[in-house]
């Protein structure tokens, strides 16, 4: 996520495109962790400061985004197995979706 920074940053007149492209970059990579916890949460505890940064990031740039990080992180506790994989597969499409995804 640096080096886009820092290859922006360096763009003469970048201008708002610019700034689209590395909010869509770290858009896509806030979802990438949040789907690999999806993905595990029926193997291993998936709650970590990784996850919550990025359901936090995600909650501050879609719409609908704290309610589904409340969702997401309900989702991951539910004590039977199948009904935790269902919960927070649905909440990430909900995600997804609202992120134009």
């Amino acid at each position: 996520m640096a080096d886009l920074k820092t290859q922006l940053k360096n763009v003469a007149f970048g201008g708002s495109w610019t700034e689209e492209i590395l909010r869509v970059s770290e858009l896509e990579t806030a979802l990438k962790v949040i789907v690999n916890a999806a993905e595990t949460c029926t193997e291993i505890d998936v709650r970590t400061d990784e996850l919550n940064e990025a359901l936090s990031f995600v909650a501050s740039k879609i719409e609908k985004g704290p309610q589904l990080r409340a969702q997401f992180l309900k989702a991951v506790v539910i004590e039977d197995q199948d009904a935790r994989s269902s919960a927070a597969q649905h909440v990430l499409q909900q995600m997804q979706s609202w992120a134009g995804r």
